[in-house]
């Protein structure tokens, strides 16, 4: 692979090792460089390194949940990734559970590149918590969900730009246009200190979720509506934020909040006479 980086495409399977400090001397120049002239990919590498931290700080609390089997299998590919990687072929492109077609991003090479993150280390362990819960089933899909979503929640906000209200009825009927499913958004309010920041869609998920991002009360909040899903719900403390997970109306919902806010039952049960 040459190190020179002719345009954003070429940083894909350059970002990773860049942000995990693993890059050769010439191909962190050529980082670099392309880094210092493209706000857009200067952005993502700032949110790879900010969900990097946050496992770093977490991962004591994350590996433990890996089951032995899985270690075990991640052990049986090792072998295999030499091959993968002169064949460019990647053993798992995508997760059974969607089969629609998604673009590729900078966050889809994480999948692609477990390959050469075996067997289990610190980058392994962050592609176990944002996608081996879809690849793999861990045993608590719903804890590894909530980890997943708190990941995505830290690197949206973190290359959020501030800017006007989003005009939530646009912001649904642009969704349905684009995705094919429909979500209802809940509209800024002020009395609640509530204001919509933008409706995208979460690659911690392969694209399958919508993220709502919000501000209340000052401070980030993520909604997240899946399609699919029956389960109790839960509350749940993942990578230092609460996360709240129910089911309903054949979706899968949660509310994503930084710290552990006392008032969080409100505002769950605000989004969940609203969200749809």
């Amino acid at each position: 692979m040459s190190d020179e980086i002719r345009n954003c495409g070429d940083l894909e399977e350059r970002l990773t090792p860049y942000v995990d400090g693993e890059s050769p001397a010439d191909s962190r120049r050529s980082v670099s460089a392309h880094l210092a002239k493209c706000p857009p990919c200067r952005n993502a590498a700032d949110a790879e390194s900010a969900a990097r931290t946050i496992v770093h700080e977490r991962k004591d609390g994350l590996r433990p949940r890996a089951p032995e089997s899985l270690r075990d299998r991640c052990a049986a590919l090792a072998p295999q990734s030499s091959i993968a990687t002169d064949t460019d072929q990647s053993p798992i492109r995508r997760s059974s559970i969607d089969q629609s077609p998604i673009r590729r991003s900078p966050l889809a090479t994480r999948h692609s590149a477990i390959r050469r993150w075996l067997p289990l280390s610190l980058a392994a362990t962050l592609v176990l918590a944002v996608g081996g819960v879809f690849l793999f089933g861990l045993n608590d899909r719903v804890e590894a969900l909530a980890a997943s979503l708190a990941i995505d929640h830290v690197k949206c906000f973190k290359t959020a730009k501030p800017g006007a209200t989003v005009d939530p009825s646009v912001a649904a009927a642009r969704w349905q246009h684009d995705q094919g499913w429909p979500i209802t958004v809940p509209q800024t309010d002020a009395s609640e200190q509530l204001r919509l920041l933008s409706v995208r869609r979460c690659y911690s998920t392969d694209g399958r979720a919508a993220h709502l991002m919000y501000t209340w009360r000052g401070a980030p909040l993520s909604v997240y509506v899946l399609q699919g899903g029956e389960s109790p719900e839960r509350v749940l403390d993942k990578m230092g934020r609460e996360a709240c997970i129910w089911c309903a109306n054949r979706r899968t919902y949660a509310v994503v909040a930084d710290g552990h806010p006392e008032d969080l039952p409100q505002i769950v049960a605000y989004m969940k006479s609203r969200v749809r």
